[in-house]
């Protein structure tokens, strides 16, 4: 009988713990494979690709390191620090810390572009969608921007247009710079026609069709300049290629010129500062620019800190950042 009653004991406890088996789905993430389901689950997507600019150790701060080793700007000390310093005096070793943050971020928003790109275009009525197709737009013009910035610091790098799904994909060999010219090229040629036009109502956080023109520039000019390559030899395109390069930079600007709205900003200096510390946005000057939004502890998360090397310090909101600073420095002067 006890042997009986042992093992009926045994079966209740096996049934309890079945029946608290957990069958439903948690609300707060969402799963990858069912993902692009709504216009608004497609914006969060192409969202992620700008969050992975608008933060400290990349566009938000460390990146301003990375000009400060030529002649645009300098860094003062004279110690190392295994960070900006050593970028700026020439003496990068593979430990910098700012230098892999750089990478780590270039890629992570390259990736989440992929996931993007991919995604949306699979949506029923894409094809018809012309929101839909703005996104993939601003997704391939952030793609376009991050992958440009690859050639600028590695040259040859590691480079695909394919969401990395799995630890299998992650490492794969450099892929010769050229080609990932023309992974760009095709990008932009896409933004430049589905992007919204620039006019006053369209935020310079977000890329218009003339500022894929500009970038398309841009990579036409840098394609038809001198490039290190991997043996340490400076080379350059031949004379015919170079050509052609710039004929193409000329279209682009009659392109960009002939769709209108941007030009130069009309008002003083005196009215551009203070509205840049007030967090005027000019939309008509400015082709595109990442937006930050300071948040957390010290206003440090999602935070820009450019002005800090290269300009006049404009502090985070709610630390005396209004407008009335720049007056009284003005009125002072």
């Amino acid at each position: 009988m006890k042997k009986y009653k042992v093992i009926a004991l045994s079966a209740l406890i096996t049934a309890g713990v079945t029946s608290c088996e957990l069958t439903e789905k948690p609300t707060s993430y969402y799963e990858k494979d069912t993902y692009f389901q709504t216009l608004d689950q497609a914006k969060m997507s192409v969202i992620g690709i700008y969050d992975c600019l608008a933060i400290d150790k990349h566009y938000g701060q460390f990146e301003m390191a990375m000009p400060a080793s030529d002649d645009t700007y300098y860094i003062q000390g004279t110690g190392t620090d295994n960070t900006r310093r050593d970028i700026a005096h020439y003496m990068v070793r593979p430990t910098n810390t700012w230098i892999a943050s750089a990478w780590e971020y270039k890629y992570l928003g390259i990736d989440r572009a992929n996931f993007a790109i991919d995604g949306i275009e699979q949506m029923d009525g894409f094809e018809e969608n012309t929101s839909l197709k703005e996104l993939v737009a601003q997704a391939r013009f952030l793609r376009a921007f991050l992958a440009l910035d690859l050639i600028k610091y590695w040259g040859d790098a590691p480079f695909k247009t394919t969401y990395t799904a799995g630890y299998e994909e992650s490492f794969t060999g450099r892929v010769n710079r050229e080609e990932i010219y023309e992974y760009i090229i095709a990008d932009l040629n896409f933004a430049k026609e589905n992007l919204q036009k620039g006019n006053a109502s369209l935020s310079p956080e977000v890329p218009s069709q003339s500022a894929a023109h500009a970038l398309l520039m841009r990579v036409y000019l840098q394609r038809a300049g001198y490039s290190l390559q991997q043996d340490g030899n400076l080379t350059r395109p031949d004379d015919a290629k170079r050509k052609e390069y710039f004929n193409a930079v000329i279209t682009e600007w009659t392109a960009f010129r002939n769709k209108g709205y941007h030009d130069f900003y009309e008002g003083s200096f005196k009215q551009l500062f203070m509205g840049y510390s007030a967090g005027t946005l000019n939309s008509k000057e400015s082709l595109w620019e990442i937006a930050f939004n300071p948040t957390g502890a010290g206003y440090k998360d999602n935070s820009g800190t450019w002005a800090t090397y290269n300009g006049p310090a404009v502090e985070a909101p709610g630390k005396n950042a209004g407008a009335d600073a720049m007056v009284l420095m003005y009125n002072d002067a």
